[in-house]
Order: structure tokens, then sequence, then C-alpha cells
């Protein structure tokens, strides 16, 4: 199977547009770059992520689909309705996915000289990919969409099974709950030493107390119109799809707390700059390869960074005040609206801000307390979740 990462190391080789790291004005890169895009290294450290990623998405997929197995048979001796919410969570679960954040735990772990290498870690990655279902589910619901990864949502699909609205919400907490609860189960199984795990699990309580606020923030953005849309994104997607993955891995293996602070120094622009995409994304991407339809964003009213850009123009005020929060926006509205982004600098200036954001992750990969293997895979990640496609 070909991963996302294989697939945009070679987009991006095959055009000549990967930028590789910052370069200074004398042509050199940052530190802990790859120095450029036609270095040798930088094909070997791309290299070495995708065959890390060849090795850990089926041992994750693998053990995630028994873990969601055993759950499913668990819920069966609770009645058919207990069934069919798990089922849906779990469907969700097995329903595609990149399973990064297990690979980047992955990557921590080897990095880190954990011993057993990925292998050992392969439950840790499986809490990951618990909690993101189990946020998957709460933000569908909230969000009021349908579909999740070319899929009904939990939500949609057990108002469907029930036929009620009001019962396919409240199982879709449920079921998300019930993910998280899994999760925690997965990660405090995970064979290494009790002080590693301990440390391990509380770095994923600090993720979901951090994902919640984020949440909060992005929620209650209209009641809030001057929040940072830095610090939202940093709380809700940085911190549980880069610095929580990371700095478990790190935990598990042992690594002193000199290279976490150094990790979460990487991982926090480079989480912004994931979300950012994924305004990008949402907005602009295709559709059939994002899971979601385009221009759902601006329906449901979400404060992009694409949105923040648009209220500081008066026209672009006017056109987000016929789209935004809308449901049923007619499309050429929708339309109108991404066309001014392009035309107005609000997409190219999301687009910079993603590259700078990179380039500062980068840069955070040059302190001593970062071991060598864990730079030169982590200056791939960075390319690999900031230049995605889905």
């Amino acid at each position: 199977m070909t991963t996302n990462y294989e697939e945009s190391a070679r987009v991006r080789a095959a055009s000549g547009s990967d930028p590789g790291p910052a370069a200074t004005a004398t042509g050199s890169s940052s530190p802990g770059s790859r120095g450029g895009s036609g270095a040798p290294g930088a094909h070997a450290e791309a290299a070495a992520f995708e065959a890390l990623a060849r090795r850990v998405k089926p041992a994750v997929d693998a053990a995630l689909e028994k873990s969601l197995d055993l759950a499913l048979e668990e819920a069966r001796a609770h009645g058919p309705s207990v069934t069919a919410t798990v089922d849906a969570m779990r469907a969700l679960a097995l329903r595609g996915g990149k399973r990064l954040r297990a690979v980047l735990v992955a990557a921590a772990f080897e990095g880190c000289g954990g011993e057993g290498g990925a292998d050992a870690v392969v439950l840790a990655g499986v809490s990951f990919e618990l909690l993101q279902t189990y946020l998957l589910v709460h933000d569908d619901w909230m969000d009021g969409d349908a579909t999740r990864r070319g899929g009904p949502s939990v939500h949609a699909a057990l108002a469907a099974h029930f036929t009620s609205d009001t019962l396919g919400a409240s199982g879709a907490v449920l079921a998300g709950d019930y993910a998280s609860a899994l999760a925690q189960d997965a990660l405090l199984a995970v064979p290494r030493p009790a002080a590693c795990v301990l440390a391990a699990a509380r770095e994923l309580a600090r993720v979901q107390r951090d994902v919640t606020l984020g949440q909060m923030i992005d929620l209650m953005a209209d009641a809030s119109p001057g929040a940072d849309v830095d610090t939202a994104y940093a709380l809700k997607t940085a911190s549980y799809t880069v610095r929580g993955p990371l700095v478990v891995g790190a935990a598990l293996a042992g690594a002193p707390a000199a290279t976490r602070e150094a990790l979460e120094r990487y991982a926090r622009p480079l989480g912004i700059a994931f979300q950012l995409r994924d305004d990008l994304l949402g907005t602009f991407g295709d559709a059939e390869a994002t899971g979601k339809p385009v221009g759902a964003d601006l329906r449901r009213g979400k404060r992009t960074a694409l949105v923040v850009e648009m209220e500081k123009e008066p026209y672009g005020q006017r056109l987000l005040d016929r789209v935004l929060g809308v449901a049923d926006a007619p499309d050429d509205e929708v339309l109108a609206l991404s066309r001014r982004m392009v035309e107005s600098g609000a997409k190219g200036r999301v687009e910079a801000r993603v590259t700078a954001l990179l380039d500062e992750a980068r840069r955070a990969l040059g302190a001593p307390a970062v071991p060598a293997t864990l730079r030169q895979m982590l200056g791939s990640a960075a390319d690999a979740l900031g230049h995605r496609e889905r």
C-alpha cells in the first residue's frame, strides 16, 4: 500500500517544488535541515521516514482492529443498541486514516534509542488512533458533519440506525467516550518500564486537556472574536497530532526532559502548520481526497485562518456575511468567496505562514538534545505533514 508520505514525496520530487528547509541569505540551510530538495540527505531522510511508515501502519492497523474486535465482542453482551453504537465507532476508526500519529510515536521511540524498536510501542500508536477517533466522533457531531473519511460520521450512522437524531447524537457522545477509554487502556498496556508508561500517560492526559480547551476556543470563536488562531490551533491540533505522539514516544524510550522539551518546540509550529493546511484543504482541496465536502467549513461557520484574513477587508466581510455559517449558502456564493480569497492574497498569506512555520519547526531540530537519527527523520516528517493533500 502506498502511504501518503510516499505520495507527497514523489509529487514534490517530480515537480521540483520541494523547497526543502529554509535557506539563509548565503544559500545555506537552517540547523537540522536537509540541505535542499536535490541533496542525497533529503532523499535518505524521506526514504527512512517512508520506510518507517510502511512498517508501522500495517502493524498498528492489525492491533487496532484486534482491539476494536474485542471491544465489539464485549458490547454484544449488552444488547443490540450498545453493539450498534460501538460498531459505528469501530467502522470510523478502521475506515482509512494515515496513522501519522502512530508513525510519529514510533519515530520518537526509535530515534531516542527505545529498546525493541517500533514493534515495542505499537499499542501506543493504537492509543493515538483511538484518541483521534474519539475526537473525530465528537467534532463531527458538534460541527454537524454527516460524512467522515468517505463514509457516514458516527452520529449520522447512529441517527439512521435508531431513526432518531437525538439517539444518534447521544450515541455518538458515548461512542467517543468509549474510544477515549480504549485509548487509555492501550497506552497503559505498552510493555515498557512503569516510570516510562506513567510519563507517557501524563502526556496523554495533558493532550486531552489541551484539545478540549482548543475546541472550546474554536467552537466559541463568535463569542470571542479576538481569539488567537495560533493559540487555538496549538491546543486543538498541535497537541495531539505532533507534540503528544512525539513526547509519548520519547517518554516510553526513557528520553531525558531536555529532549522532550526540544521536541515540543518542534511540534508546536508544525502542528499549527498542519491545521493551517487543513484550512486550505477545507476550502480548496479535493473533496474525494479529503473525504469531506469542500465548502463545509464555510457553511458551518468555522472561523479558519482564511476567514480571519477575509475579515480584514470590507468586500471580504460582505462575502463572508452571505456564506459563513449559512448552511444552505448557494454554491456560486461559496465559489465567489473562495475566489476572493485567492484574489485578495488571503490564500497566499496562509500558505506563506505554513512555510514559515515549517521552517521554524526545522530550526528547532537543531537543538543538541535532539538525537541525530531523530533529527533526520523529523525533517522529512515536517514535509509529510505540512504539504499533505488530504
